[in-house]
């Protein structure tokens, strides 16, 4: 009997040995390209793909990095560009994974576009009406993020995104929130902050909204992920601006009344 317990734990130890083996060392994410972009599209419900090669780290985190990646709004007769990303890079608990939790330690991604609506001319318009004047623009309906990364888990039905960080053409931001992994509808509340003049790109610096320089600047991003929106709230700028302009209207006003009241009835002080 203690030869036949002995004999079955070699034998276990062996299986496991050979799979180890075979995980770190032969096991090949880049011979599977097409089942991996076939799962992700079935999973997301867009149309996915990646040019390049995955890259893959078991310990002490798993750590995928994925090139390229693409993904489209996909419809009967046509699909359409929803993003890019030149570089993602996904670090995840192993031993959390393997008891079915999904726990993003970070998410990191370079050069990424969304196609749709531009942050950075939402920004400019919202500004323009502070200034009363209209922002005429030329660039293209699309989002571009230089870095962005975050940390997330999912509970149920609901991936909840912690410390997210995004750098556009014009701000960075801050802040968190949630994407229905049923709906992909997405909630995020975000504080942005304008960029150095210096730091932005050509294209803006001949409208740069000086007077946004330190302020805080609320950013809500809304709706379903293949037709997000997103608003710009300023008007704490605008009371901080105008209420100034205001006061001294009103006191300017007086002072004039009142010299107008002296010069009338000839007061003797």
């Amino acid at each position: 009997m203690k030869k036949i317990i002995l004999n079955a734990t070699y034998f276990i130890f062996i299986g496991l040995f050979l799979i180890l083996f075979y995980v770190f060392f032969i096991f090949n994410p880049n011979n599977y390209k097409d089942q991996i972009i076939n799962y992700v599209s079935s999973i997301t419900k867009y149309d996915f793909t990646y040019n390049g090669e995955i890259q893959m780290v078991f310990f002490p985190n798993t750590k995928i990095i994925m090139p390229n990646i693409e993904i489209y709004k996909a419809s009967s007769d046509s699909k359409n560009m929803m993003m890019t990303i030149s570089k993602t890079e996904l670090s995840v608990s192993l031993r959390k994974l393997m008891d079915d939790i999904v726990d993003v330690n970070y998410l990191r991604a370079s050069d990424f576009k969304y196609y749709g609506i531009n942050a950075d001319d939402v920004l400019m318009k919202t500004y323009s009406l502070l200034k009363f004047s209209f922002f005429k623009t030329d660039h293209p309906n699309t989002t571009t993020v230089k870095k962005m990364s975050g940390k997330a888990n999912i509970s149920g039905d609901t991936m909840k995104v912690n410390d997210i960080y995004m750098e556009t053409e014009m701000m960075e931001a801050k802040g968190s929130g949630t994407i229905d992994m049923i709906t992909k509808r997405v909630d995020f509340k975000m504080v942005g902050n304008l960029k150095d003049y210096e730091n932005i790109v050509s294209s803006y610096r001949n409208n740069y909204p000086g007077e946004l320089v330190g302020e805080e600047l609320p950013i809500i991003i809304s709706g379903e992920l293949n037709n997000l929106s997103i608003s710009i709230d300023l008007k704490h700028i605008i009371i901080k601006k105008v209420t100034p302009i205001k006061e001294k209207a009103i006191e300017t006003i007086k002072e004039k009344v009142i010299d107008d009241i002296k010069d009338k009835i000839k007061l003797p002080f």
